[in-house]
């Protein structure tokens, strides 16, 4: 069902106090002539006009100030949702850090180094995750034989499993590695403590049921979005970082990159999980993405926030075209930098802040025209406010909120 604009409410307010006051002078003995222009008057101060044009005026100079900014809202209502924003979800992977993992060492056990990466790349040669991505181009580049696999498949937050040859290949995380009855030897799974605590992803390669070692991937932290979180910190707005991978990795690249908390290791479930517990808390939550934002995610959330996608993804043949949003109700930056999220942040309660004011000057107009319109000084001799003499309040209550609005 769809909600009823406050401002109907005050109308239906206004036009039941004008016919009452009407009512009570003509009951009283007042002439028809003066019955009806207290009646105007009272109809007149109660219309919600600076009520109505103290929140249209806000939103529009908002939205005007965030286009300035290459900013793109889906509504202009949506700058009241960034000004209530108190917590700000950040994925990793091209948000946190560049987005452009590359294989900074490799660890093998009982192969060689290039034996342990051709057989990951061969069997991540169809994979889509940006850290298999990296592994087929490291190989690639590195120009070593590849094999072509029988069969292939994905598991989302774990790894990829293929057959290779006769080789059945399994790359991907520890813990899944583990419950898939892997033989992983106690000095791979003491390196991989030491990798993640410097912050490193590790994906443990597997043949057969024996583990092969583990490669060893980074992905440098953004210097816009180091310098977007301090601001962010500076406006009290409270980050965390969601992610899939290793609780102690997720929690040393948070310390690096100045977020407040971190949790690694979750499921889509989990970050929902997450998501309601902030909420549940009493915060506003936004989260930033980068491209197509998982459906159940944006539902949780305030505000999702959208990042023009990075110019080094960018082909040569899209960059005559306008980068949209992946989802029509999201906030999108054009400038693909957390930096204007902090930017509009700043602009949400600026709006807030003249939202507030224009409904004390509306409510502040209305209780000084309110008693003389309705006669609430004729007893003492002061005649009744006429209808113009309320207009010109109104007149100058508008004016005032639309100085306000547009400073």
């Amino acid at each position: 069902m769809k909600k009823i604009p406050t401002s109907i409410y005050l109308l239906i307010v206004s036009a039941i106090l004008s016919v009452s006051i009407g009512y009570y002078w003509h009951t009283a003995g007042l002439d028809d002539a003066t019955v009806l222009d207290a009646v105007a008057a009272v109809f007149i101060t109660g219309l919600p006009l600076p009520y109505m044009l103290g929140k249209i005026l806000p939103y529009t100079r908002g939205a005007q100030q965030a286009k300035k900014k290459d900013i793109l809202l889906s509504h202009n209502s949506q700058l009241a949702e960034v000004g209530n924003i108190d917590t700000l979800i950040l994925n990793r992977h091209g948000i946190v850090t560049e987005g452009q993992p590359y294989v900074a060492n490799l660890y093998p056990t009982g192969v060689s180094p290039n034996t342990l990466l051709s057989l990951a790349a061969s069997a991540e040669k169809q994979a889509s995750h940006p850290l298999g991505c990296a592994i087929y181009e490291t190989a690639s580049q590195r120009g070593l034989q590849l094999l072509e696999a029988s069969t292939f498949n994905e598991i989302p937050g774990c790894g990829v499993e293929a057959i290779v040859g006769r080789n059945s290949l399994r790359v991907g995380s520890l813990a899944w590695l583990k419950r898939e009855g892997i033989d992983i030897s106690a000095e791979l799974i003491t390196k991989n403590d030491q990798l993640a605590q410097k912050g490193h992803c590790t994906v443990f390669v597997a043949n057969g049921k024996y583990c092969r070692g583990i490669i060893a991937i980074d992905d440098a932290l953004s210097e816009d979005t180091l310098k977007a979180i301090r601001k962010l910190k500076r406006q009290h707005i409270h980050t965390v970082m969601l992610t899939r991978e290793n609780k102690r990795t997720a929690e040393a690249i948070a310390k690096k990159a100045g977020i407040d908390a971190a949790q690694g290791q979750l499921t889509t479930e989990g970050k929902l999980r997450e998501i309601q517990l902030l909420k549940a808390r009493g915060t506003g939550v936004a989260i930033v993405e980068r491209g197509q934002a998982d459906p159940e995610i944006a539902k949780a959330i305030d505000v999702l926030i959208e990042l023009a996608p990075q110019r080094e993804s960018i082909t040569p043949e899209d960059t005559n075209l306008p980068a949209q949003p992946q989802n029509d109700h999201a906030i999108f930056l054009q400038s693909g930098l957390l930096w204007d999220f902090a930017a509009l942040q700043e602009i949400g309660q600026q709006t807030l802040s003249r939202i507030k004011l224009n409904k004390i000057i509306s409510l502040i107009a209305f209780i000084l025209i309110l008693p003389p319109a309705a006669g609430a000084f004729y007893s003492f001799g002061i005649p009744f406010l006429p209808a113009w003499g309320s207009l010109a309040g109104q007149g100058l209550a508008l004016l005032l909120v639309a100085i306000n609005s547009l400073r």
